[in-house]
């Protein structure tokens, strides 16, 4: 295993520590916040195979907590910064404290931390904030920060996360939340390491094969080297309800890449980082060669539909989709809670929404206007604010986990060998941590969860990695156990029952794995 780097950002003290733990992953991060029990404190660990020339490998899990009396919170993260901090052989990065001077940068290399403060950067938005870093410290820096939405301490507020140098630069992942930095003084940590696919492996050779191998199961399955990149997770929950439709939609997609004229020295990013299969970025971008700003923008379009596409003439559509796409990236938000919590005010407020209305809407979360502040708190804050309007009430977003009860899954036990007593839904839970463990994109669950080649594989690659010898129940087994820390943990943080942090695509997961569709 490789190092715990610990940086106590209100002391401005660094110390590095062993990960002598056994852990990894999502399994780590969460042990590291419940250890040091501490807040604000955020926690950043690459899975297990981050790092390492592992297909879809991509991911770090993101723990964090904002303060004494409030629970915990996970997320997941790819971009150019997993893989940077694991081939340094960072296991993990603790961050702790709060720094009251504000716009703290965090800088490191193999051997350096510095506390930089950049004044300059409050007020500017995700990608300008982007571009004054890698104008100080070199285009292929990699960086995680805050934007301005972060400073309103909105629930909408995302972290932003650079892709290797290219068109698109960033994302704002909207599982994430960027309110914790806000509340530590920090705008961004930047990693700068030139190197990918670095992290120590016990048998390179060996690693890299069965990495070939495994690539061949993700790129052969039809939603992962089709559906997926090509549809969205939104589309695509809609059409698994009915295999013929998502039979029928896999024909329309285009097989190849893009042809666009490109700009002298320009590179497009068809992947969100290297290594990876899938390509949900840009991989279909379309014939004319659009650049995505975001794998989210095909989402965003799905949502401006579903909630205004009655309203909205298609050209106004697409316009609307690209304001609040671009919009949404400045400032660092989760742009489809905010498309439904626009849905659920134009209904409280009795308003027809139209085009510039919803457009004027953002800026009046920009300004952090009385109306801004209450789009910023999500659907929610909107249908608390308007509890005296009926037709909105129980429309709040709620986690895709309490659909759990409304399917019956079936799984394979046999894989893994798992216990009858097991419920097939604990099962799938299990896998999905086992991913995040080892920090492989959750799209390639189709091609991967709950079948035996793929599985083994996976274990396979575990020896590569570790020089251990595991087998499949193994690796579930510290997912289980990982499942249960979090349960306790949250049940010793919160005084209200909370419910299970699983990520919001199992709602598309719930639907592949029922067992009618089998």
């Amino acid at each position: 295993m490789g190092t715990i780097l610990l940086i106590d950002v209100e002391n401005e003290k660094i110390s590095r520590e062993k990960n002598d733990t056994g852990e990894y992953g999502r399994g780590l991060a969460v042990r590291l916040l419940e250890e040091y029990d501490t807040a604000p404190m955020l926690v950043i660990a690459p899975g297990l195979f981050t790092g390492a020339p592992v297909p879809c490998a991509t991911r770090a899990s993101i723990a964090q907590r904002e303060s004494e009396n409030s629970g915990f919170f996970v997320s997941n993260i790819s971009g150019d910064l997993p893989q940077k901090m694991a081939s340094m052989d960072l296991d993990g990065i603790v961050i702790k404290g709060r720094n009251r001077k504000g716009n703290l940068v965090l800088y490191m290399e193999e051997d350096c931390v510095e506390f930089v403060f950049c004044p300059t950067l409050q007020g500017l938005g995700c990608g300008q904030v982007v571009k004054e870093l890698r104008d100080r410290w070199g285009k292929e820096c990699a960086v995680i920060g805050c934007g301005p939405a972060a400073d309103f301490y909105y629930p909408t507020s995302s972290l932003f996360v650079t892709y290797p140098y290219g068109k698109p630069e960033f994302t704002c992942p909207r599982s994430s939340r960027g309110t914790c930095l806000a509340r530590m003084g920090i705008r961004a940590v930047v990693v700068r390491n030139s190197q990918y696919f670095q992290a120590s492996c016990y048998d390179g050779d060996s690693i890299r094969q069965n990495g070939k191998l495994l690539a061949q199961y993700i790129l052969k399955d039809p939603i992962c080297g089709g559906a997926l990149p090509g549809l969205g997770s939104i589309t695509l929950l809609h059409l698994l309800k009915n295999r013929e439709d998502l039979e029928a939609a896999l024909q329309q997609i285009p097989k190849e890449k893009p042809k666009r004229e490109k700009e002298p020295g320009e590179r497009v990013n068809y992947c969100c980082a290297p290594m990876c299969v899938i390509g949900c970025l840009n991989r279909h971008s379309g014939s004319s060669g659009k650049i995505y700003s975001c794998p989210e923008e095909s989402e965003i379009r799905a949502a401006v539909e579903s909630s205004f596409g009655e309203y909205l003439m298609p050209a106004e559509t697409e316009s609307c989709t690209a304001y609040l796409s671009k919009k949404g990236m400045e400032l660092g938000l989760n742009m489809i809670e905010l498309i439904f919590a626009m849905k659920l005010y134009f209904e409280a407020v009795n308003e027809r929404p139209e085009e510039d209305r919803i457009c004027e809407l953002i800026c009046e979360i920009e300004k952090g206007t009385a109306v801004g502040r209450i789009l910023g708190g999500g659907t929610s804050r909107v249908c608390r604010i308007y509890s005296d309007r009926e037709s909105i009430q129980g429309k709040e977003t709620r986690p895709a986990v309490l659909q759990e009860k409304d399917f019956r899954l079936e799984l394979d036990k046999r894989i893994g060998k798992q216990s009858e007593k097991i419920s097939d839904l604990e099962l799938l839970y299990r896998e999905i941590f086992l991913f995040e463990n080892l920090g492989i994109c959750i799209f390639s669950s189709f091609a991967l969860i709950n079948k035996e080649g793929p599985m083994e594989l996976l274990a396979a690659l575990y020896r590569d990695k570790t020089g251990e010898t595991v087998s499949v129940s193994d690796m579930l087994e510290y997912s289980a156990r990982a499942l249960e820390r979090e349960e306790r943990f949250r049940e010793k943080m919160s005084r209200v029952k909370e419910v299970k942090m699983i990520p919001e695509f199992v709602k598309v997961l719930y639907r592949y794995f029922e067992a009618s569709n089998r």
